[in-house]
């Protein structure tokens, strides 16, 4: 607009031709706030999960003892020892909080050739509020050296939803 000239009311309201309604402010706003969330963009994950049990598995062709030690937002609240048996798998249900917390997962097999020291979830975790942890020692996602000459076992650990598998009457109700 030019100097002199002055906003006129369009139809029975008083906001000039170039004002945005508050609805259409808002809508314009949310709508990539909308899509980013189906997308699963933006917003970071859960910083925090209920976890409901941990189960070990063997790929080595030896049986293993692990030691596991699982901490809750910095205190120690769970420890074990259990043996896994050549190519099977150990669980371990919840005996611990049933409140959502940052775990600090640590596992290693007792002769010290491998571990994980993991912290649950790692902030990308965007599943439900409950969720156990799949250690894989020995992986069959086994790391090559160089040349390909040996393979060297590798341990991980990751988060596995609730619904998918051997913990799922261990989510507590909310």
């Amino acid at each position: 607009m030019t100097d002199g000239e002055t906003d006129r009311a369009i139809g029975g309201g008083d906001r000039s031709p170039r004002e945005l309604s508050r609805r259409a402010a808002l809508g314009a706003l949310a709508a990539p706030v909308a899509v980013g969330g189906c997308l699963g963009l933006g917003g970071g994950g859960r910083d925090t999960v209920v976890l409901t049990g941990v189960q070990l598995y063997n790929w080595t062709s030896e049986s293993i003892e692990v030691e596991l030690t699982l901490s809750i937002d910095g205190s120690e609240a769970f420890a074990t020892t259990t043996t896994v048996a050549s190519d099977d798998t150990a669980g371990i249900a919840r005996d611990w909080s049933g409140e959502p917390g940052s775990y600090r997962l640590q596992a290693s097999v007792a002769d010290g050739s491998l571990g994980v020291d993991a912290t649950l979830p790692d902030g990308g975790w965007r599943r439900g509020r409950c969720a156990w942890a799949e250690v894989d020692f020995g992986s069959d996602r086994q790391a090559r050296e160089v040349g390909g000459a040996t393979d060297t076992p590798s341990a991980g650990a990751r988060l596995r939803e609730n619904d998918e598998g051997p913990f799922q009457s261990q989510c507590p109700a909310e």
